[in-house]
């Protein structure tokens, strides 16, 4: 129905195959605290599972827009929180590391604000890790 919160970490932070231990009925938790991304409008996150070379994959696309940068030096790995508290973790300790892409628009006079729109891809055997 929504989410309320995009936060982010690096991938070091990440427990280990945790696409592995969530197929597995393991439960995944992540130990640090994640910064938060202060979210401009509305955010989605769309999961999508497809048969590829004889197995099953998946693909999360994350989008949001925030006024303030996120560093994209170092793999990050993304936590999500929909409007049910219940939190997702898109990105691994191990690659292949989720693709941020950023868009910096400067807004226009007629009200459009100046945000920078993130696109996270990731794909995985499980791309979209429930938390808890």
């Amino acid at each position: 129905p929504g989410i309320l919160s995009v936060a982010y970490l690096p991938v070091d932070r990440v427990q280990r195959h945790c696409d592995l231990k969530c197929l597995s009925s393991i439960p995944v938790q992540v130990f640090t605290t994640p910064t938060q991304v202060p979210l401009k409008g509305p955010a989605t996150c769309e999961t999508v599972s497809r048969y590829d070379n004889n197995g099953r994959v998946e693909t999360t696309t994350l989008r949001f827009r925030s006024l303030d940068a996120i560093p994209t030096t170092h793999p990050l790995a993304f936590i999500v929180t929909d409007v049910n508290r219940q939190s997702y973790l898109v990105g691994l300790h191990e690659p292949p590391y989720p693709i941020v892409r950023s868009t910096q628009t400067t807004g226009t006079p007629s009200g459009d604000p100046a945000v920078i729109s993130y696109e996270v891809t990731f794909t995985a055997l499980k791309a979209l890790i429930p938390l808890g």
